[in-house]
């Protein structure tokens, strides 16, 4: 049993260090330059420990995205779904719980958002794409009559995920220089009183 153990907090750790050789790897060539071969240098690995581990670069990708939306949504999309649950109208809603759980789990996973956000498109899409689903259903719940929207809910929708994206990616490029819950009162303020008030213009 301690064997077994033993061999699987290897495997764990050697998976560990592929994925970190291939995020810096990808910050530096891009994904597309990127060889097998470049991956096991980075990580000190032979192609053999590679290939037990991923079938290619490709497999080595989508496992890296998907085991980070999966803790996405564990750690951001479910605990907000229950409060919003639990919150039946517009001003029992703080959309603030919501941004500082998506600034604290972005932050304790920085150097991945930073890398995959800005070089991988297709991690982009997929983050964008449950900023999307979270923001549509709550709108839809809070507001399911169509005819009091002042513009379309897709283009709102569309409109939110992308200054969401924006702000994050802004966020970790500067380094990280204000804490989540600073970042999600912010961003909370904005999406409350829009961005003329926001701004003073009103």
């Amino acid at each position: 049993m301690q064997k077994n153990m033993k061999s699987d907090r290897r495997v764990r750790r050697t998976s560990r260090y592929i994925r970190e050789a291939f995020l810096q790897l990808i910050a530096e060539k891009g994904y597309h330059a990127i060889t097998v071969q470049d991956i096991t240098t980075a990580a000190d690995i032979n192609r053999s420990t590679f290939y037990y581990h991923y079938r290619d670069k490709e497999e080595l990708l989508e496992h890296s995205m998907n085991d980070m939306i999966t803790l996405a949504e564990q750690e951001i999309m479910a605990p907000a779904a229950l409060e919003y649950q639990e919150a039946d109208k517009l001003t029992a809603y703080d959309p603030s719980r919501f941004y500082i759980l998506m600034f604290e789990h972005i932050g304790k996973h920085a150097e991945f958002y930073h890398v995959m956000l800005k070089y991988v498109p297709l991690f982009a899409q997929r983050f964008s794409e449950i900023i999307q689903q979270f923001y549509r259903n709550s709108i839809s719940a809070l507001q399911p009559r169509e005819e009091q929207l002042l513009v379309s809910r897709e283009l709102l929708t569309t409109y939110v995920t992308g200054a969401y994206t924006a702000v994050i990616l802004s966020w970790l490029e500067q380094g990280l220089p204000h804490p989540p819950a600073y970042m999600a009162q912010q961003l909370s303020r904005i999406m409350i009183d829009g961005p003329h008030r926001a701004a003073g213009l009103q």
